[in-house]
């Protein structure tokens, strides 16, 4: 063997070996939601919240800058979606226009003493492609953190809104608890209980007693917001507890009014964790504030022990948890107690960690396949590759005699590129992955008949086996690398504008086109020149 076959063979070797480590054992090798079964979940990111959202923070941001510019009597409130701001003065509508006008985004009408702002198109889709894609992040992030193995999460839809997530693995018990991390924003807010509420925290039973309460109208700068009944106040107060169903909305227990300022929000959160309150033997959440959120939070606290108030904290736009406050609170680190359970607790804090969405889920699509028929869809599919294998590998040495081996031996290695690469790449096997397994197969012994065909045709005319061998190489390179291109162009297509199967079909079929460029050029060309190193002087060639 000359030097440089044998480095050639090394090279070979190598290749070998280490697309074998990548996929041996078969264990390392990750399968698809329709072959180990699992969830199937397609939400849509409900951007009008997202415009909501952006709004009452303009009216808190708006709001403490005018009262610093000495607009003391200025009120502003969310109007449908825009914002009015009452009690501007006439003379003095060119400063506050000034001010105003530092919040970019909106577009400004007055009239009289009020102003309306309403947010301009460009804005407003600045602010849903921002709700998209904080939506895709903190959603990987959950899932991560809860520990789903091997998930994907993919943005889909022309406006990127949608978000498919396909878990590996997952079971019926797990999987109601996920949706539930999925769906909800987990947007965190700290806020003052109104000082008009004289019930101590414990606000009224119904919205309706409420606005009577107040004559049909709520006082300015303030709102109602819902205070779930949990088990535990059921079990205290004598109450029938039903635990909410998948649709179905939460129980209850009373509507607390609060300010519409928010003094905190889970932006300034750096780390939260649940832990056992050793005194009351119950689940309580302790989070950490960044400088910002400390210094509001010192704040908060400054207000609510000054004017013997409570602090609400809110979640999603519930109240999870009332708190009163003795003295301000320094070092940003904060401890809600409530009527928690270990999950909740959980939750709690793994969505304070992973951070807030500025808009919920929809929940468009779900689907649940047991890994039984995963198995089935396994062994018919490799069952189907080998036969197809098999086929192939009698045609080739029927027809092709020894060259046949030729191409058995490059198809073998082809397989084990394929399998290396899509290893290496953490590649998912799907069922239509599977396949393009087979698919590919077909297309790699395709290059070696053309190669063996031109070969054929270069010795019936006359040529010596190693001219024909080089002709039959040289003439067909560029014919096949330019069939295997346009494959290549159209896998990639597939795998950018498909979603699931289609994807996975992709990857598999971009693997195995370009393990096949490889084989059928470079390995088969190595053999026909290794043999004939060895049998330099051969007249005939068995093809």
């Amino acid at each position: 063997m000359t030097k440089r076959s044998l480095w050639r063979l090394i090279f070979t070797t190598l290749i070998c070996a280490a697309c074998a480590y990548f996929f041996v054992p078969t264990s390392k090798i990750r399968l698809g939601l329709d072959l180990k079964g699992g969830v199937h979940f397609e939400l849509e990111v409900q951007g009008n919240e997202a415009l909501e959202a952006d709004l009452r923070d303009t009216r808190d941001k708006l709001l403490d800058r005018l009262h610093e510019k000495g607009f003391p009597d200025v009120t502003a409130r969310v109007d449908g979606m825009a914002l009015k701001v009452d009690g501007i003065p006439a003379e003095r509508q060119a400063e506050a226009q000034k001010i105003i006008a530092t919040f970019g985004g909106y577009d400004l009408a007055f009239t009289g003493d009020s102003v309306n702002l309403t947010q301009k198109g460009t804005y407003q889709r600045s602010l849903k492609d921002d709700a998209n894609k904080r939506a895709l992040q903190i959603i990987e992030n959950r899932i991560n953190q809860f520990g789903v193995a091997e998930p994907e999460i993919t943005a889909t839809g022309a406006e990127g809104n949608r978000i498919v997530v396909e878990l590996p693995g997952v079971g019926d018990a797990e999987r109601e608890r996920i949706k539930g991390l999925l769906t909800t924003p987990g947007r965190l807010e700290q806020r003052l209980l109104a000082k008009q509420d004289t019930t101590q925290g414990r606000g009224w039973p119904t919205r309706e007693v409420a606005l009577s309460h107040f004559g049909g109208q709520l006082p300015p700068g303030t709102e109602l917001l819902p205070l779930p009944l949990s088990e535990r106040d059921a079990r205290r107060e004598g109450k029938e507890f039903k635990a909410p169903q998948q649709g179905q909305p939460e129980q209850i227990r009373s509507w607390v009014l609060v300010e519409e300022k928010v003094y905190v929000d889970g932006a300034d959160i750096t780390k939260a964790d649940p832990r056992v309150n050793d005194q009351t033997d119950q689940y309580e959440i302790n989070y950490v504030l960044n400088h910002k959120g400390a210094d509001a939070f010192y704040a908060l606290s400054g207000v609510a022990s000054e004017e013997n108030r409570q602090i609400a904290v809110v979640l999603d736009r519930k109240i999870v948890s009332v708190l009163w406050c003795k003295e301000k609170i320094p070092g940003g680190s904060v401890r809600v107690t409530g009527q928690f359970s270990k999950e909740e607790a959980e939750d709690f804090a793994l969505k304070l960690k992973s951070g807030a969405m500025r808009a919920s889920m929809k929940f468009l699509e779900e689907r649940a396949m047991g890994p039984s028929l995963g198995a089935d869809s396994i062994h018919s599919g490799v069952r189907g590759a080998l036969i197809g294998f098999l086929t192939i590998i009698v045609f080739m040495v029927l027809y092709y005699k020894w060259s046949g081996v030729n191409a058995i031996v490059a198809l073998s290695v082809n397989l084990v590129v394929m399998l290396g690469l899509m290893g290496s790449f953490h590649a998912v096997i799907t069922l239509p992955g599977i396949a393009g397994f087979a698919l590919t197969i077909g297309m790699a012994v395709d290059a070696n008949i053309l190669i063996f065909e031109r070969i054929r045709e270069e010795l019936g005319n006359g040529k010596s086996v190693a001219g024909a061998i080089q002709t039959g190489f040289d003439r067909v390179f560029w014919t096949i690398v330019d069939s295997h291109v346009t494959q290549l162009v159209a896998a990639i297509l597939l795998f950018i504008f498909g979603t699931g199967p289609v994807k996975g079909f992709a990857v598999t079929l971009t693997v195995g086109v370009t393990a096949s460029l490889f084989t059928s050029i470079y390995i088969s060309r190595f053999i026909y020149d290794w043999i004939l190193e060895r049998h330099p002087g051969t007249k005939n060639l068995s093809i």
